[in-house]
Order: C-alpha cells, then structure tokens, then sequence
C-alpha cells in the first residue's frame, strides 16, 4: 500500500501549491511490475540496464533516509542523507571487505591445507557457522551490560570486560556443537576438527570485541575490526587464525586500560545467560541456518561465490533496519514506556499511534530496500549469467523473506510477547532443516521461500494485533508486571 505525505504550507509565491510528495516505498512496486514483464520479453538488455539504474538509485534514496512517519514527518536534508549512506557503508563493511577479500586470495588458499582438509574448504565451514553462533553468544551480552549503558562509556567496557572471560568459556559449548556436526557429516580427522574449533573459537572472541563498539555506537571503530581482518587475510592468507586475531586485536586496543578489569572476573547467573544464548540459537536461526545447514548437506559442491550474492539484499535491508531505523523505534519506545507513568489515556493513544506507524512504516522501508537489491541481483544475473537466474530469484528471495520474518519476530519480541517469537522463529528453523533434508543443495530454497512467506503472513497479524493499540497491550503488560 502507498502512503502519501502531504505538505501542508501556504500557497508559495504565484499561487502554487507544492505537489503531495510520495514515500519511495511505493516506486517499488511498479519497478518490480516493470522487471516481470521483462522476464516475460525475455530479459532485453537496454531495458534491463535501464530498470537497474533506476532501482539502484531508488535503493540510494531508501537507505539515505527514513520514511517521515519514522523520522517523525522532520525532512531530510542532503547532509542527513550523506551521514546516512555513509553510516551504511560502515555497517556493511563486513560484506564489502569480505566480499572483495576472499576472490583475491582464493587460489593462494587452494594451495594450503590443514590435517589433510583444503584451507579453503575449512574456511568456508567456519563462515557459514559463525554469523549463527554470533547471534548465539552475543545475545545474553546486551541484557547484561543493560543496566551500565546509561552510566557512560568507560563503565560499559570495564563491566564487559568483568563479565568477558564467563561469556567467553560458555561460548566454548556452542562452538564445540557445531565442530561436532561438521565432524558427523564431513567425517573430517580430528586435526581437522580441532583447527575447525580453533577457528570458530578465535571467531567467536573477534565477534564478542566488537561488542564494545556496537554498544557504544563507534561504527568506525566497528568497520576498523572488519579491515584488520580484510588486511591480514590479504597479506597471510595461509595463516588461517591471523585474520579473527587481527580484528579482535584492534578493537581490545581500542579498549585500552580497561581491560584491567579482565583480571577480576565478575560472576554472574548462568541459568538467564543460557535461556538467552538459546533464545539467539533459535531467533538467529532464522536468517543464518540455511547457510550452515547447506553447508552441512553438500559440503564445498555449490556456488559459494552466487550464494554470497544473493543473501547481500537480505543483509543490506536487515542492516538498513537496525542502522537506520531502529534507533528511532528504540528513542520512541523508551519515551513511550516513561509517558506510561505521568501522562493520560488520551496522549498514550496519540503517542501510541506514532509509535505504531513508525514501526509499521520502518519494517515496510526495510521490505522495500531488501526488494529493490533482490531485483537488482536478479537483473543483473539475467544479463550476466541467464542460466543461472532461477537458482539466484529463489535465493534471494527465500533470504530476504527470512530476513522480514526474523524482524517481524524481533518487533513481536520487543512488543512482548517473546512465546510467539520464539514459536515462529523455531518453526521457520525446523522448516528450513526439513527443506535440506527432502531437497538437494540449493533446490531447498524454493520450498523454504513458500514457507518463509506463510509464515511472513502469520508473523504479520500477530505483529499487527500486538500493535494494533500499544497504549493499551503496554499498560497491561505494566500492570500485571506489578
């Protein structure tokens, strides 16, 4: 549905009214009509290039701003929409630098091997498992640092690093799970498995130093960790724990004489931690299974290179939504929940419907970005390698899905009902696994795309009646909290 926002001024000079200015979402929409009648002419080329221009800069205009009913109806000037892109350039440096890494050093890996298994090959096993297991033991991290992130900076990385070395021995469990599923179905040695936990390990402390700068909103700092391990990877390539140790290294420098705390451990609940690492398990299995599960099930025999395409659009709308997004959604909720103490019924409901149509609006422009670069993707494989355009429309389409249904989940969450998050974040796992197991290789993402949209469209009502009326479902929830 198109939304149009209207300007409301006086009659400019000569009697001219501004025309009603419509939210780029809706350009998608005929773009994506446009690229269907394409596929049915065929693909012809100058109108292929045409249709990528236009939804490259329609994709520009998206991430460059927030819709106004998310920015509060504040216009956005050039110099908010520079600061934007280049805050997702930030935030996608992982994908760029990595992206442009691994094809330069792949054939210097194809000559280095580990205990009998190509360096390549073992590479990639740790890849596909690490953005899951991130998910896995960076989740209890943020409810445990909740409380000092108000006191400022310096009190947020003395707690981590007190509460560090804890994190970090109970990550030892999940990573030695998935070492052990690799080991099941690969039937590698056990050198081979131990380089395998080593390098998920090494990971894993690159993953939780970034934490730091995630919560301190330091994404230069963040992107910095992501070009020490592009560099290493560039000018070492064979030393395969180099790259990890490189990016942990730079962000515990930037640490600096806090990590004296490192050396008075803090003890903390266990039990909470590992509800929250199986909440991360399951919520984050969502958007990562897949790539582990495809790995699980044909090994190194798929396109890693068409693969690594074509879950960019995914990531670049879930990255849209958290950077760009998400931090008004979070200002407007905290104002929100403190409005629920001093104001009446009747500027709740009125704060209540902002909130609602920010969150609905944000959640729609994330849709949108993710649609524009899956059409993208899916345009340009029709030009470049038109064989393969079946295989790339399922997979992009089947990420970007789980993508939305994974945000859909998070907001359901954060709207407090983490049951029905986790019961459709687990189906969505289960269905995905099942997938693997009926179909082969990447012929399961055809299956997994139709169920991702079901659940999609199950995943929307029940975010719909949750915020249907967030003045009243918050109230409640605060008084039964009592």
């Amino acid at each position: 549905m198109s939304r149009i926002h209207e300007q409301r001024h006086l009659p400019q000079r000569g009697g001219r009214t501004p025309l009603p200015r419509v939210d780029l979402t809706a350009l998608v929409i005929p773009l994506a009509l446009g690229a269907s009648i394409l596929w049915l002419l065929g693909w012809p080329t100058a109108s292929t290039i045409a249709l990528i221009a236009a939804l490259v800069l329609l994709a520009a205009g998206l991430l460059t701003s927030p819709p106004a009913a998310a920015r509060g109806g504040r216009p956005t000037g050039p110099r908010d929409r520079g600061s934007s892109l280049w805050l997702m350039v930030l935030v996608m440096s992982p994908a760029i630098l990595l992206g442009s890494a691994f094809p330069l050093v792949a054939d210097r890996l194809a000559s280095h091997a580990v205990a009998g298994v190509h360096l390549e090959t073992l590479i990639l096993s740790a890849s596909v498992a690490v953005p899951w297991l991130s998910q896995v033991v960076g989740t209890p991290v943020y409810r445990l640092l909740g409380s000092t992130i108000s006191q400022g900076p310096g009190a947020v990385r003395r707690h981590y690093c007190e509460l560090w070395p804890g994190l970090l021995a109970l990550s030892i469990v999940p990573a030695t799970a998935v070492t052990a599923c690799v080991g099941i179905v690969t039937g590698w040695g056990i050198g081979a498995l131990v380089a395998h936990f080593a390098l998920i390990m090494a990971h894993v402390i690159f993953v939780q130093s970034l934490v730091v700068a995630d919560l301190g909103s330091r994404r230069h700092l963040w992107a910095l960790g992501w070009l020490a391990y592009a560099i290493t990877l560039l000018i070492v390539p064979g030393w395969w724990l180099a790259p990890p140790l490189a990016g942990a290294l730079s962000q515990i420098l930037a640490i600096g004489g806090d990590l004296r705390a490192l050396a008075r451990p803090r003890r903390f609940a266990v039990a909470p931690v590992i509800a929250d690492m199986w909440r991360g398990l399951i919520l984050g299995g969502v958007l990562w299974a897949d790539k582990l599960l495809l790995f699980v099930t044909v090994g190194r025999q798929f396109d890693v290179s068409l693969v690594y395409l074509c879950l960019q659009p995914a990531v670049l709308a879930y990255s849209y939504y958290f950077t760009i997004a998400s931090p008004r959604i979070n200002q407007a909720f905290a104002g929100f929940h403190d409005a629920l103490e001093n104001e009446p019924m009747s500027a709740l409901r009125r704060r209540g419907a902002a909130l609602r149509r920010m969150v609905t609006w944000s959640l729609a422009r994330m849709a949108s970005v993710g649609s524009a670069a899956t059409l993208v993707v899916v345009a340009l494989t029709a030009i470049l390698a038109p064989g393969d355009i079946a295989t790339v429309t399922a997979v992009s389409a089947a990420s970007l899905l789980l993508a939305i249904l994974t945000l859909l989940a998070y907001e359901i969450d954060h709207a407090g009902d983490s049951r029905a998050a986790l019961v459709l974040s687990g189906i969505a796992v289960v269905l995905i696994a099942a997938s693997f197991a009926a179909f082969d290789s990447v012929s399961a993402y055809g299956p997994i795309a139709l169920a991702a949209m079901g659940l999609n469209v199950i995943g929307g009502l029940i975010h719909h009646r949750h915020w249907s009326a967030p003045e009243y479902a918050f109230f409640w929830g605060k008084a039964l909290s009592w």
